[in-house]
């Protein structure tokens, strides 16, 4: 069961770290992934399974009246999961190992399969929801505008040509197009592709010597980490990449929005860090619940896990996992608590 605290969010500066508050907590359990739109919050759970990957059950908060609904019991959270107005999208498991993209109205009913061979996490924003799919030796990217029910196919080419295969491990949409990558299965360059939404041709960036170049979500276009250069920013409008951030940064880009980054960083306390890079520069922390009042007392050392995130306009949520570190190191979910945290980073 969740317990969904409704608590105002704390805004951003430029001046000092930025406050959090908790507006979610699930005992007893992890959240995969979530997603959020100006009414709905959407979230995966399910227990904490560190070895092997497990179905979950998609959940639904209205902030209107409050309830909480359980739409789905069969989500794949990794695939991720999209908000618009009227639908949540979301990976399910399918048949013979596949995952489906399903789509379910807001507060239940039918659902709509989007496809049935989904191989790479979704991504969303406004009412467009982007996936990347396989048929065969044909890969696709589509675009769909879920308000109007339409599909636009972004790009369609296959596997393997002329002996050079390829996997797509990532899609993204920007404000003006689609991003995504083909991870190279060999010793050719990996690739990073970009279309936009008028536009007549796919744009091609070669990535050498680098399997699998990693996108991170970014509203000016293609954001993505270059093994042994560093990030780079491909944005819309720029015909080559440019550095994204300093060399010896120690920080990892998880996305960026509204002109500011989200950014990560280990730690030897098994405690993940997160902060906050705003647009002229300045990286400040975010504040991060070291434990939870539903976390076990007793068993030592809590760790924190990032778990998700979803940026909706000017309000970040992060969504963590506080487990004590031996549950965690004995591979058990014993005193698991997914926790949400609500930031507004811009007004």
């Amino acid at each position: 069961m969740a317990l969904v605290l409704v608590l105002p969010t704390a805004a951003v500066g430029e001046t000092g770290p930025p406050a959090g508050k908790r507006v979610l907590l699930v005992k007893d359990a992890a959240i995969g992934a979530l997603a959020a739109g100006a009414r709905y919050l959407v979230w995966e759970q399910a227990g904490f399974a560190p070895r092997s990957p497990t179905t979950a059950r998609l959940l639904e908060r209205d902030s209107r009246t409050q309830r909480v609904t359980r739409l789905a019991s069969d989500g794949v959270p990794q695939f991720g999961l999209a908000v618009t107005s009227k639908w949540v999208a979301y990976g399910a498991s399918g048949s013979g190992g596949t995952t489906r993209l399903l789509a379910i109205p807001h507060g239940g009913g039918d659902r709509v399969t989007l496809t049935r061979s989904l191989i790479a996490p979704i991504a969303s924003r406004g009412e467009h929801v982007a996936w990347a799919e396989q048929s065969g030796e044909t890969q696709r990217i589509i675009v769909r505008d879920m308000q109007r029910g339409t599909d636009w196919i972004a790009a369609q080419l296959p596997r393997c040509r002329n002996g050079r295969c390829y996997r797509i491990d990532a899609v993204e949409l920007a404000a003006d197009g689609v991003v995504f990558d083909r991870g190279a299965i060999g010793t050719q360059p990996s690739l990073v592709l970009r279309r936009r939404f008028r536009g007549s041709k796919l744009e091609v960036l070669r990535v050498p010597r680098d399997p699998q170049p990693d996108l991170a979500p970014s509203e000016t276009g293609a954001l993505f980490y270059w093994l042994g250069h560093g990030w780079r920013q491909w944005d819309f409008g720029r015909t080559r990449p440019i550095p994204a951030s300093r060399r010896g940064d120690p920080w990892w880009i998880l996305a960026s929005e509204n002109r500011r980054m989200l950014l990560s960083a280990n730690s030897p306390q098994c405690r993940e860090r997160i902060g906050l890079r705003t647009s002229g520069g300045r990286t400040f922390p975010l504040a991060a619940p070291t434990s939870t009042p539903a976390s076990p007392k007793g068993f030592g050392r809590l760790c924190r896990l990032l778990s998700g995130f979803s940026w909706s306009g000017g309000r970040l949520l992060i969504a963590w996992t506080i487990i004590p570190d031996v549950s965690l190191r004995t591979h058990v979910g014993v005193g698991a608590v997914g926790v949400v945290v609500a930031t507004r980073t811009s007004a």
